[in-house]
């Protein structure tokens, strides 16, 4: 901060924090968020060096890795092969999930478009009903950055011009308080409730 001629409050200010979040940020109390990281690295760093600098002070490394895996190691391929498996199976996962909503939906005999893209917004489903306009994204990895989730419906609403968004999630918990901070409601339920809250809009 003092190379940037920035007090603690003008930091705050700059990324939309109380002062005493940015104070445990910075003094390594707490972890920031990732569009709070990237705030930060906005108005702190002029240069690549900067940001470099940023990065080892939040990950508690002196210097960058530097990583040359040796090419005839069985455990690259291996390592490397268990890390492609899991992001398939977390893709899968999040497929599965989807078709589990449009049974729902087809259950309650709600007509929908799958995967709607406008300019460069996309939705799982856009429903049409009357003069309503729904969007419902799907969520089936809840523990993993729900709050850009959050953030991906409200801006959806915006971009697709709904009245309403709604994120549909395996179970409901603690993680969905976030979606109802904020100016814009966000309605965050399982499949069921999905297709009864949509149901529910007028024709």
């Amino acid at each position: 901060m003092s190379r940037r001629q920035l007090t603690g409050a003008q930091l705050a200010a700059d990324v939309g924090l109380s002062a005493t979040s940015v104070s445990r940020i910075v003094m390594g109390h707490a972890k920031p968020k990732q569009v709070t990281f990237t705030r930060l690295m906005k108005r702190l760093c002029a240069a690549p060096d900067d940001e470099q600098m940023l990065l080892r002070a939040f990950t508690g490394m002196i210097s960058p890795a530097s990583e040359e895996p040796l090419a005839d190691d069985p455990r690259n391929t291996i390592e490397e092969r268990e890390r492609v498996e899991r992001w398939l199976e977390a893709r899968t996962q999040a497929i599965t999930f989807k078709d589990a909503v449009a049974r729902e939906l087809d259950k309650a005999g709600i007509a929908y478009r799958r995967d709607h893209c406008e300019g460069i917004a996309s939705a799982d489903f856009l429903i049409e009903r009357g003069k309503s306009r729904l969007a419902v994204e799907c969520k089936f990895n809840v523990s993993r950055d729900f709050d850009k989730t959050v953030g991906i419906a409200r801006l959806l609403r915006e971009l697709l011009r709904c009245d309403r968004v709604i994120v549909v999630v395996p179970f409901v918990g603690a993680f969905a308080d976030a979606a109802v901070s904020g100016p814009e409601s966000i309605l965050v339920c399982t499949p069921s409730d999905a297709a009864r809250a949509i149901a529910e809009v007028a024709v």
